[in-house]
């Protein structure tokens, strides 16, 4: 089992130098990788955000070792040529430390705010998969022309490729039905957000008989649990049920908690056994007590070793 750290680059905690911090904090700890949120307004309302590629690529200054991911880029955001060539010139940069996370977008509000179109579900979809053959095209062919709905290119040729070959692990986000069809047919890895033991379990099935069904090769999917700012732990039931109320205070969104990782050193222990039998190997979450490293720390103290000594 792999463990990464979400970073959340909008909300009132959203600071360049925690962010620089936590990732070396992190990094020093042994967590495997460090992802960014992708936002131009908070999902609670709050103006506060960050650019992500911007923070992402200047993380792999400040860290060495540690991977570095997108929890999940809008596809809406970026052309898919630019966005091809961002990816492949920070691979560079970070000597082949980077994992490209993209989903089709689900913030209509954001959207509509900073002027960008909003489509129907079905479209978002649609553009999502042109942009995914485009762009590992892009990585790994040169003259490349491609006349899809939504994206067209004219022999192009992308120099330089991405560090990694064949290239960087492409993670689809999202949980429904057309999203676990489009990481059967042009993902690396599956990364849901809050998705119950279950879910997991049953959407790794289907991605997995989709994938056989079209000849691509299930055992080299790669699966993560992932998990918003909701990861609490601390020693005590009675510091555990403290936080939980706090969450709950702050965000409203009380039929979420169950699919958090809440609770002692124990408990979260056994929730991520949970989500490794459902078929995750790696576990993405963000720390609700961030800024402060206190639960950064008790995890990789107590909950790493557990899973690192398998």
């Amino acid at each position: 089992m792999r463990f990464g750290v979400v970073l959340h680059l909008s909300g009132r905690k959203a600071d360049w130098s925690s962010f620089v911090s936590f990732a070396r904090k992190a990094e020093a700890l042994g967590y495997d990788s460090v992802w960014i949120t992708d936002h131009l307004m908070s999902p609670t309302g709050i103006p506060k955000a960050f650019e992500a590629w911007t923070v992402l690529s200047a993380l792999s200054q400040v860290t060495s070792r540690i991977r570095l991911g997108t929890y999940v880029l809008c596809n809406q955001f970026r052309h898919p040529s630019m966005l091809a060539r961002m990816v492949a010139s920070l691979d560079k940069i970070c000597e082949g430390r980077l994992d490209l996370g993209i989903g089709a977008g689900w913030f209509r509000e954001e959207h509509l705010t900073f002027g960008l179109s909003w489509y129907p579900h079905s479209i978002r979809i649609e553009r999502l998969g042109e942009t995914l053959e485009a762009i590992r095209r892009l990585w790994t062919e040169d003259n490349v022309t491609y006349d899809g709905e939504y994206v067209h290119l004219r022999n192009a040729t992308l120099d330089p490729k991405p560090t990694q070959k064949p290239h960087p692990p492409i993670w689809v986000g999202g949980g429904s039905l057309a999203i676990l069809k489009t990481v059967a047919r042009h993902g690396d890895g599956w990364i849901p957000s809050l998705p119950s033991s279950e879910q997991l379990s049953e959407g790794v099935s289907f991605i997995e008989k989709e994938m056989v069904s079209i000849g691509r090769q299930p055992e080299r999917l790669q699966v993560a649990y992932g998990g918003s700012g909701c990861l609490i732990i601390a020693k005590d039931q009675g510091e555990v049920g403290k936080m939980r109320r706090s969450l709950l205070q702050s965000s409203g969104k009380s039929s979420n908690l169950s699919n958090c990782i809440i609770g002692t050193p124990d408990q979260c222990v056994e929730r991520i056994k949970d989500y490794g039998e459902a078929g995750a190997d790696m576990i993405v979450a963000g720390f609700y007590d961030f800024p402060l490293t206190k639960g950064l720390n008790l995890f990789a103290e107590t909950v790493i070793p557990y899973f690192k000594g398998k």
